[in-house]
């Protein structure tokens, strides 16, 4: 199986991995603001790469740093397969638009069912909070988008006269006790309700026993707070951009 170099990039936050055996090895982060250097990419494809030269596959929020790599790694003649929102993956897409997609949400998915199998619940927590389902039949469905965490914290700083802006971080009870808190409270409680009523809704449709997967750079902070059962993968994303590449150009 040939290992392949796999990056996932985000609205905050790229990652960069090296896909090898069916899992995700030297993961290198930077914040996406600068990830669409040539310098940044080519530290960041050190840092991940090791030994070797090799292909790029890629999933990107961000259209003018995806060009950036794209053009990278033309420069540097190295292939690069962009997964899409319609790329062919070992799922079937049942999304509107399929074009639409975001392609980390599609990557994600991929590596949820790669991990639990189907059905599942997939729960990005990013700069968006994101939560989706497929089916037994692997069938990816769609699902709900929200706010993240930051973005909602942001956001209200940024709208009233009067919030400060609060880190999202846990809060040291149910109940804030100031401004600060109440935020925490809001921000990090309050997106662990979200998830878990938009998973208990979205398994009426696929199933009771459907099991969730959780991803993304906040998952850290909501995963303690939610009352649900639900299993972490910090690369979930990573790993399912690998399985879709294994599935168009290598063994799959």
């Amino acid at each position: 199986m040939t290992d392949v170099l796999v990056v996932d990039i985000g609205n905050t936050t790229t990652r960069v991995g090296r896909w090898a055996d069916g899992e995700v090895r030297g993961v290198a982060t930077l914040p996406t603001r600068e990830a669409g250097s040539g310098p940044a990419i080519a530290a960041a494809v050190k840092a991940a790469e090791g030994h070797g030269r090799l292909e790029v596959a890629l999933s990107s929020v961000a259209p003018e740093v995806e060009r950036a790599w794209v053009e990278w790694c033309e420069g540097e003649g190295r292939g690069v397969m962009v997964v899409r929102g319609d790329t062919d993956t070992p799922l079937v897409n049942r999304y509107e638009e399929p074009a639409r997609l975001g392609p980390d949400r599609l990557a994600a998915a991929v590596g949820a069912v790669r991990r639990l199998g189907a059905p599942v619940v997939v729960v990005s927590l990013g700069t968006a909070t994101v939560v989706d389902a497929v089916s037994a039949r692997r069938e990816l469905l769609g699902g709900a988008i929200a706010a993240g965490v930051e973005t909602g914290l942001w956001a209200l700083a940024e709208r009233t006269a009067a919030l400060p802006r609060a880190a999202a971080e846990a809060p040291r009870e149910m109940v804030g006790r100031s401004t600060e808190e109440c935020l925490r409270v809001g921000a990090v409680l309050g997106t662990a309700a979200l998830v878990e009523g938009l998973a208990a809704r979205l398994r009426e449709v696929v199933g009771e026993k459907a099991r969730a997967a959780v991803t993304g750079g906040l998952a850290g902070a909501i995963s303690p707070h939610l009352r649900m059962e639900h299993e972490v993968f910090p690369e979930l994303t990573l790993e399912g951009i690998g399985a879709i590449w294994e599935h168009n150009r290598g063994a799959g």
